[in-house]
């Protein structure tokens, strides 16, 4: 008959392994949560401290997704987290886009990753508006487009691909949409302002 010890025992050791993945990559997913957050509001030293530990944990799941590489779908989303907060990092810090032989992340975590990055650069770019800083969200505008003809130059096939791409398209749209209505309103105040100019200087 079969070797039920055997296979007991490794069937004991995959279950762990998996766990083991998969609370590696929950511990990920949140880290790079923090990272995001950190850098939206501009809190550098809180990020850095955040990718340290972060880096840490993809690291061991790459060792074990190596050894066990049929839990890598289990650890394809955190890697994907991680591309993103890698990429809003160096874009913060750096003012570029990392490679994927830099980050060490397989073209399609890099990819989506890529794609998730621009929903956050927009949502910073948000934050910029509000202190009235237009030129990040113009530069984010000009780096958001770049990528998606980057990514769209791929062409991929893989539907949930495809959707990431469409993603950074609604991205760039919203952020459009945000820099009209801004640079309109900074229009109207600099037009009320030279008016108020204009009637005092009159009254003198």
């Amino acid at each position: 008959m079969i070797d039920t010890d055997g296979l007991r025992a490794r069937l004991r050791e995959l279950e762990e392994v998996k766990d083991e993945v998969i609370e590696t990559g929950v511990k990920v997913n949140r880290l790079s949560k923090s990272v995001i957050y950190s850098l939206i509001r501009d809190d550098i030293e809180t990020a850095r401290k955040y990718i340290r530990e972060m880096q840490d944990l993809v690291n061991k799941l790459r060792e074990l997704i190596a050894k066990y590489p049929m839990y890598y779908n289990n650890a394809v989303i955190s890697l994907q987290e991680y591309v993103e907060a890698m990429t809003m990092w160096f874009f913060m810090t750096e003012n570029r886009i990392p490679s994927p032989s830099e980050l060490g992340i397989d073209a399609e975590p890099y990819i989506n990753g890529i794609a998730d990055f621009t929903g956050e650069l927009s949502r910073k770019a948000t934050e910029e508006m509000i202190k009235n800083n237009l030129d990040f969200a113009l530069k984010a505008k000009r780096v958001m487009e770049e990528l998606y003809l980057d990514l769209l130059s791929l062409e991929p096939r893989d539907y949930e691909m495809r959707k990431k791409v469409d993603y950074v398209s609604s991205n760039i749209n919203w952020l459009n949409e945000k820099i009209f209505y801004k640079t309109l309103n900074i229009k109207v105040v600099q037009e009320q302002s030279s008016k108020n100019s204009n009637v005092n200087n009159s009254l003198e």
